[in-house]
């Protein structure tokens, strides 16, 4: 297949500058300042601009607090995912908490879209080797694919070992679900991570442009991830613990632009129709 011919997904963890710290519990998070509503607009704005529908992968927390929002996103053409409710990661929870965090943010995205969400993406990408078995209560829950293995290293996530490309899980009861990592680049016998994220603000451009060239000539797509907060370089400083700063504030200012030559220079579309699903 010729690269011209291979669309991409574009997807987005929805989620507050503050969410995803890991150093604040829902209880504290109304203590800091929203905005999630002007960078989701800003967001918007730039996928409209660029003709691409995209699955944003939502709070549970943020569905309930800002509905409207939500609706608008639906109404656009984008793909309604969950990305669980509390932003805890998932080898923090017992299985039944996991389920209930499901449960509750399934039905918060289906009393506005009046649709089941088909997609998942863990908190952080903590479906790893000790919640495995995550796999089968999204499956029970009626979810045809997942996004949470990343197969690369990093010290808070990371299956190195996990396959790089799309493929079906079956799970402990037997069930199936479809697994479509974030795009990896195989360099020096290494998984890269270039799928987004840090990751798209640390790297030159052109280690993502390389990446996604790599893998649309394989006939391949790649699946990209931002956060919203990504394009907000005047979000409020906190003190965070080093390892956290490093990577959460570096480069806010670069994304933008960046984030258009991305979109300029490949495909996207939502993750359901890159995997063929009926969304």
């Amino acid at each position: 297949m010729h690269m011209s011919n291979i669309i991409n997904a574009f997807t987005i963890d929805f989620e507050d500058w503050y969410q995803g710290l890991e150093i604040h519990k829902v209880e504290t998070w109304h203590k800091f300042e929203s905005r999630i509503e002007r960078n989701c607009l800003k967001l918007l704005e730039i996928l409209k601009a660029h003709d691409i529908r995209a699955t944003f992968f939502v709070l549970g927390y943020l569905v309930e607090k800002h509905p409207k929002l939500l609706k608008m996103i639906h109404e656009l053409g984008h793909e309604i995912g969950s990305h669980g409710y509390s932003h805890t990661q998932v080898f923090r929870l017992t299985r039944e908490q996991f389920n209930d965090e499901i449960a509750r943010t399934t039905d918060a995205i289906y009393k506005i879209t009046c649709k089941q969400p088909l997609g998942f993406r863990a908190p952080i990408f903590s479906i790893v080797r000790d919640s495995y078995w995550a796999l089968d209560v999204l499956a029970e829950n009626g979810y045809k694919y997942d996004s949470s293995i990343y197969p690369t290293f990093n010290y808070r996530y990371g299956m190195i070992k996990a396959n790089r490309f799309r493929h079906e899980i079956t799970t402990e009861s037997n069930r199936k679900i479809i697994e479509i990592p974030v795009a990896t680049a195989r360099f020096l016998r290494v998984n890269l991570p270039v799928g987004g994220g840090a990751y798209f603000r640390i790297w030159p451009y052109a280690v993502t442009r390389w990446a996604f060239r790599n893998l649309n000539k394989q006939g391949r797509p790649g699946v990209f991830y931002m956060h919203p907060w990504e394009i907000d370089p005047d979000q409020p400083k906190i003190e965070l613990p080093m390892r956290l700063s490093l990577t959460h504030y570096h480069r806010l200012g670069s994304t933008e632009k960046k984030l258009h030559k991305l979109l300029d220079d490949f495909k996207f579309t939502s993750m359901s129709e890159v995997l063929g699903l009926d969304y």
